[in-house]
């Protein structure tokens, strides 16, 4: 009923008990090859997430300060004091008093606004810009690979964002 195990099983026990060292090595080499492939991917599509956050967070920005202005009929605008700050204000009419802080966005680390943009944007009690300016201002925000994205506000107040580009 019980046979002894002849040399060739036993054999064949003793290769079935693990991997070589080869096939290890060669596993490893194929997961190396595909990182080298997906990493730098994720780290540039993190990077535009970043930037498209960012433009989001400008245009929710220009959004809040149009409806403060007419939701109080008042003139209520973007500041951009520092290169990754932006402050929501509100103006008094009389212009005597200091604008009243409403809000403030703070970019993503490595993100910017351009040296060229507009540093104030404003909005009166209709939701128009303010004074009303001969082109849309535009708003370029720089990513930190040369990547960058453009929020423009039209003269009667509407925000759009632009697909993100490559310097």
């Amino acid at each position: 009923m019980f046979r002894k195990p002849t040399t060739f099983n036993q054999c064949r026990e003793a290769r079935q008990r693990g991997f070589s060292v080869i096939e290890i090595t060669v596993v490893l080499l194929v997961i190396a090859i595909i990182a080298a492939f997906v990493v730098p991917q994720i780290v540039v599509q993190m990077r535009m997430y970043r930037l498209g956050m960012a433009a989001r967070n400008v245009a929710t920005a220009l959004q809040r300060a149009r409806f403060l202005a007419t939701s109080d009929n008042k003139r209520t605008g973007i500041s951009i004091a520092e290169f990754q700050r932006i402050e929501i204000e509100q103006y008094d009419p009389e212009g005597l008093a200091d604008p009243q802080s409403r809000g403030a966005v703070i970019l993503p680390e490595g993100i910017g606004i351009a040296d060229d943009a507009p540093r104030k944007v404003a909005f009166d009690g209709r939701g128009v810009v303010t004074p009303l300016p001969r082109e849309s201002p535009t708003i370029r925000i720089n990513g930190s690979d040369g990547y960058y994205t453009i929020v423009t506000v039209s003269p009667t107040g509407q925000i759009t964002i632009a697909e993100s580009k490559r310097q």
